[in-house]
């Protein structure tokens, strides 16, 4: 299995999120373009943290998920909604803000480098092959 798509699309989100919020807010409140990515470190760090839960659900449901036989544009979309729903409820719990723009740019980055990244489920195919010609030679 290639976790290599959980982890491109959680460090992605959390580092390109901030930027499209300021960039958001700058259109429709405008605010200072960057003010939010200036403190990127520590929105990053929190980030993180803050996302944990929602990427340990995401990761048991992405295993289960490898080991199933479902096409991959389906399971990116399984994929993408736990992500943003995972999102609006942690933004919801932890800061109940009525500031619409923050989730909306981090679900957006979801959605658009979930959609992007390559999923690639590869079952441990080399081992099988190697015992089927193994046994051929004997």
């Amino acid at each position: 299995m290639n976790w290599s798509y959980l982890f491109k699309n959680w460090f992605t989100i959390l580092l390109v999120a901030p930027s499209l919020y300021d960039l958001i807010n700058y259109y429709t409140h405008n605010q200072t373009l960057f003010a939010f990515t200036t403190i990127l470190p520590i929105t990053f760090i929190l980030g993180f943290l803050f996302s944990i839960p929602t990427y340990v659900v995401y990761g048991i449901i992405y295993s289960w998920l490898a080991k199933k036989d479902i096409k991959q544009n389906f399971t990116k979309i399984i994929l993408i909604s736990i992500t943003v729903i995972g999102i609006l409820i942690s933004f919801h719990l932890i800061f109940d803000t009525k500031d619409k723009n923050l989730p909306l740019a981090y679900s957006l980055t979801s959605i658009f480098f979930g959609l992007i990244y390559n999923l690639n489920f590869k079952k441990n195919q080399t081992r099988f092959q190697y015992n089927d010609n193994h046994k051929n030679y004997h």
